[in-house]
């Protein structure tokens, strides 16, 4: 079947999902962005570019997956997918994302990682709803400030990055349970991190960490803390080393 009964076909049936990964696919033919019902698009593994501005035309749409394509640029239209909730990016080559992507203020997942990302907009906080966001294998110099207003965040990796620091309001993502920060160049985690009272993986392997702070032993639910690879020229605090129920690789 080619891609215009296709389509048809999806018409015809009132389809809301559309797999179109896999398909070789250079360029959007138009006659997909006259299906303004779906809520699922999936264009992974194609060879992609770039996205058109119609893509907006696409408002119902809950979750988009381009992963695995060359994307080097999305479109400013991207903000006006008001009702997305999943947003799959990984494995492409863009560099940055437009500011009105920060409109998207029901996504859930996001999953950029794997691109060449040199820094995140400055209202990133705005995606209050999301829970997991995959950031890592990117070019990051820095993490906006505004994170910390992502109250829902349970999940966050920044492997692979090139980050020197954190923003001191890591501590208030009150819900998050997971932090990934392997090979990057921190050389000091701030003191607020002890206010995550639900984290339970913190991994800072690969780092030029000197030492952590004593507030970590504060996160009641770390289970597992991992430091591998890190100068750390001063002993792990006592209080961390005693605490119940964490195991630490170092």
């Amino acid at each position: 079947m080619n891609l215009l009964d296709c389509f048809a076909e999806i018409k015809a049936n009132k389809s809301t999902k559309l797999d179109l990964s896999n398909q070789h696919l250079r360029v959007l033919p138009p006659e997909l962005f006259t299906l303004d019902f779906l809520e699922e698009l999936i264009l992974d593994e194609n060879l992609l570019v770039e996205i058109p501005d119609d893509i907006s035309k696409l408002n119902n749409l809950k979750s988009l997956s381009i992963s695995e394509n060359d994307l080097m640029v999305l479109p400013d239209s991207i903000g006006e997918l008001s009702k997305l909730e999943n947003l799959y990016l990984g494995y492409n080559s863009l560099s940055e994302l437009p500011d009105s992507i920060i409109k998207l203020t029901k996504l859930r997942k996001v999953n950029i990682a794997k691109n060449q990302l040199l820094d995140l907009p400055k209202e990133i906080g705005q995606w209050a709803e999301v829970q997991k966001l995959s950031l890592h294998d990117n070019m990051l110099s820095e993490i906006p400030e505004s994170i910390g207003k992502m109250k829902n965040l349970e999940k966050l990796y920044l492997d692979n990055n090139d980050l020197s620091s954190l923003p001191n309001s890591i501590g208030e993502m009150e819900k998050l349970e997971i932090l990934m920060i392997s090979g990057n160049n921190l050389t000091f985690i701030p003191k607020e991190i002890g206010n995550l009272p639900l984290l339970r993986e913190l991994v800072l392997d690969a780092n030029q960490l000197d030492s952590v702070p004593e507030t970590l032993a504060d996160c009641k639910k770390l289970e597992f803390l991992s430091l591998v690879e890190n100068p750390m020229i001063e002993k792990l605090p006592k209080v961390l080393l005693s605490k119940p129920g964490l195991r630490i690789e170092s």
